[in-house]
């Protein structure tokens, strides 16, 4: 039987998240099944033999071992070291879900804080996702991190206002030319569908941050 790797799961939704990229995408990349990707990343699938996983640490100029987090990650550490050179530690206010629509007018005094340890500014804030729309990457429960300041880009992970929706949506923003249109990650179309930004819809912040609960907060 082939080895259990505890970390694999995680350290791949990194590298997906740090390339901008959906599992389906890294699927077409590297010519593995999507759902076998996709048991990767959910980590359904602990147990891939080591040639199996080659593909995708070719992809990611990275080793075997690196992926399965039997080796020191390079871009992990310096991540974490670049943290550890900031004296401020802020504490973002943990606001409901169903009251995202104007974070500004919030009073963070009231909710929960989380420390952030980073460049971000004093109008970021954390929120917990309630849906299944931008799974598996994102699966219900994970913290998101927003910052209304941060300037969005194609591929960026932005929460959206739309006009005709009483709380906004969490989606991966694709730009074409003058056109802008939110991507759902989950591979359900009938459920979750991409769509254009209207006039009337607003970028309201750009994702800073996601963590995994694996206790739901």
């Amino acid at each position: 039987m082939a080895k259990k790797y505890l970390q694999l799961a995680g350290i791949l939704k990194q590298l997906l998240f740090d390339k901008g990229m959906r599992p389906v995408d890294l699927a077409r990349e590297v010519n593995i099944p999507a759902p076998t990707i996709h048991r990767l990343i959910t980590g359904k699938s602990t147990r891939p033999y080591r040639s199996s996983l080659m593909p995708i640490a070719d992809f990611f100029s990275v080793t075997i071992d690196q992926l399965i987090g039997e080796q020191p990650f390079i871009s992990l550490i310096k991540k974490k070291e670049n943290v550890s050179l900031f004296k401020k530690i802020l504490h973002l206010p943990l606001i409901p879900w169903d009251e995202l629509q104007h974070p500004q007018l919030i009073d963070e005094n009231k909710y929960e804080k989380i420390p952030f340890a980073g460049n971000i500014s004093n109008q970021a804030y954390a929120t917990i996702l309630q849906d299944y729309s931008m799974e598996p990457l994102f699966p219900p429960d994970s913290m998101l991190i927003f910052d209304p300041e941060k300037l969005f880009k194609d591929r960026s992970y932005v929460l959206v206002q739309l006009n005709e929706t009483s709380t906004p949506v969490f989606r991966q923003l694709l730009i074409d030319l003058d056109q802008k249109y939110l991507k759902p990650l989950n591979p359900d179309l009938n459920a979750f569908k991409m769509r254009l930004i209207g006039k009337k819809d607003k970028i309201i912040a750009t994702l800073v941050e996601a963590r995994q609960l694996y206790n739901k907060y």
